[in-house]
């Protein structure tokens, strides 16, 4: 599985590089709290029902010439979401420790 961690995602969101963060949390989460610049695709539900084509239906229209970011609240949704992109030949990674490692990395 690959995965990025907070710091460099950081440095590449500064850097403007081909990525695109995308937060699997529901609305209300990422209302409350997000990374600047990501994208809400609220299939989080959808994954942990089992439901994954339902919820990769979701994700169809993201971007295949950018890298992929996932993110949930701690990395554990991120990490199967980004599994099934990669099985499906994207560039898709998780963020590692999600949302909470991010908030952790940005103090």
């Amino acid at each position: 599985m690959t995965s990025i961690d907070p710091e460099t995602l950081r440095e590449k969101l500064e850097n403007n590089e081909d990525v695109c963060v995308v937060d699997i949390r529901s609305e209300a989460d990422y209302e409350e709290e997000h990374i600047s610049g990501s994208e809400n695709r609220p299939i989080r539900e959808a994954l942990l029902s089992g439901d994954v084509e339902e919820a990769l239906a979701a994700l169809d229209d993201l971007p295949s010439d950018e890298e992929l970011v996932m993110v949930c609240d701690a990395g554990v949704a991120s990490t199967e979401t980004a599994r099934q992109l990669q099985e499906q030949g994207e560039d898709a990674k998780a963020l590692e420790g999600g949302l909470d490692a991010w908030k952790q990395n940005q103090e």
